[in-house]
């Protein structure tokens, strides 16, 4: 409710959020007793915000290739390099990655660092900002370029395999760009209904216009079903953090981290520009407000992980268990409320995850290119077979509206395999525009 109306104030508190939670999972006694308290206050005089500096003029999802060195000074270590996209720059602190001398390339050889921003004089901790980007939308976050020029830092946890030692955080920010995603459609939907409720053209209100109820109720579907996915992300989270998670449930989490992440990314968007067609004219004229709607959107499938990114990922973690049980044991769990009516939308979701999970096992012992090529299409597929899943529950607890909503987000497509010809297709159409 908060985040659209909040100038994207949700993307430092996703940082620190992520950044509390990581400090916790790796057991850094002294960190965690000097930051958690701050990162988790409530008084303005003593809260401290996160960044997460971790992108660099090399590329930003293959964090890999770092160029930043960590040079080991006593007890502690000083940074050089330079980061290329360093979000809410005027946060207290931030975890980094670097390269201590002398260690391998590669993901392995990184290591996990934790950087206060200011000395205790109130100066900055040897890092040199050159400047804010311009960005498409999110322009209330500062985001900088900035070098690092022998910045104190210290080891969060070993000084090797720093990309696992992130991963905490990861899983929390991208809960938060699912439920922010989530929230962004929300305020979409309110603003198109309530002006399709009073904005009369050719005799009637929008909303009585059959054409444009119909596309609103398309939106309205989207929204509710990114929505019950957000939450069914958190509740799950919940579970994990507070100890009362089954494995199956810490199983399922891992997997629907990710997958919320890209499916609600790419419903964001969407769902913004049909918002904006919505008011015709007044939803391209910036005084509105509403076009605020759609660069902010934008970054929601770009952030912690492209779209593409996760896709793959999704594939790594299936290739060495190579099971979509989770998914399945949820359909089971929502199948046991259900009512006769609802049960067929619920046939169809389960046919959808056995198509994805016989190409996934067919085209992955043929062909690695094929399944790659793919990835996309798979991860949606299970995406937004979860959210018909969840809507589905909804209407199973006696919620009449989500009846409709599941029957009517059936009817876009869910299931998005495609033919193994696709690559060659790709190629001949590649071909052509080279």
């Amino acid at each position: 409710l908060f985040e659209p109306s909040s100038a994207v104030y949700s993307c430092p508190l996703a940082m620190t959020d992520g950044a509390a939670r990581t400090l916790i999972a790796n057991g850094n006694t002294r960190l965690v007793q000097r930051a958690i308290p701050r990162l988790t206050s409530r008084s303005p005089k003593d809260r401290w915000t996160s960044g997460q500096w971790m992108t660099e003029r090399t590329g930003g999802s293959d964090v890999g290739i770092s160029q930043t060195i960590a040079k080991k000074d006593g007890d502690a270590y000083r940074l050089h390099g330079v980061k290329w996209f360093t979000s809410a720059t005027t946060s207290e602190m931030a975890l980094t990655l670097a390269r201590p001398e002398g260690n391998p390339p590669g993901g392995s050889g990184l290591a996990l660092f934790y950087v206060e921003t200011r000395d205790a004089q109130g100066a900055l901790n040897g890092i040199h900002i050159h400047r804010l980007k311009e960005k498409l939308g999110t322009k209330m976050v500062p985001t900088a370029e900035l070098t690092l020029e022998g910045t104190v830092a210290e080891l969060v946890a070993g000084d090797r395999d720093g990309t696992k030692s992130i991963t905490p955080m990861l899983a929390v920010t991208r809960t938060w760009n699912t439920v922010c995603a989530a929230a962004g459609m929300r305020r979409g939907v309110a603003l198109a209904v309530d002006y399709a409720k009073k904005r009369e053209a050719f005799g009637s209100k929008l909303f009585d216009k059959p054409l444009h109820a119909d596309t609103l109720a398309r939106v309205v579907a989207e929204q509710r079903g990114a929505m019950l996915l957000a939450f069914r992300i958190a509740e799950l989270m919940g579970k994990e953090e507070t100890k009362e998670a089954s494995p199956a449930d810490v199983e399922l989490l891992r997997l629907l981290v990710p997958l919320g992440k890209l499916v609600t990314g790419k419903q964001a968007v969407s769902v913004a520009s049909e918002t904006l067609e919505l008011f015709g004219g007044a939803g391209y004229v910036e005084d509105t407000g509403l076009p605020r709607l759609l660069r902010d959107a934008q970054v929601l499938p770009i952030w912690e992980g492209t779209t593409n990114v996760l896709s793959l990922d999704i594939l790594r973690v299936l290739f060495r268990t190579p099971s979509l049980a989770p998914l399945f044991f949820e359909i089971a769990r929502v199948r046991e409320m259900l009512s006769a009516r609802t049960s067929r939308l619920l046939d169809e979701a389960e046919l959808a995850l056995r198509h994805a999970e016989s190409w996934l096992t067919t085209t992955g012992q043929t062909d690695r290119a094929d399944i790659e090529a793919g990835a996309r299409r798979f991860a949606l597929t299970l995406g937004r077979t979860m959210e018909l899943v969840y809507l589905v529950e909804a209407s199973a607890m006696g919620v009449e509206l989500h009846e409709a909503t599941a029957r009517l987000f059936a009817h876009a497509p869910f299931d998005l395999i495609d033919a193994a010809e696709d690559r060659a297709l790709t190629a001949e159409v590649l071909g052509d525009v080279i």
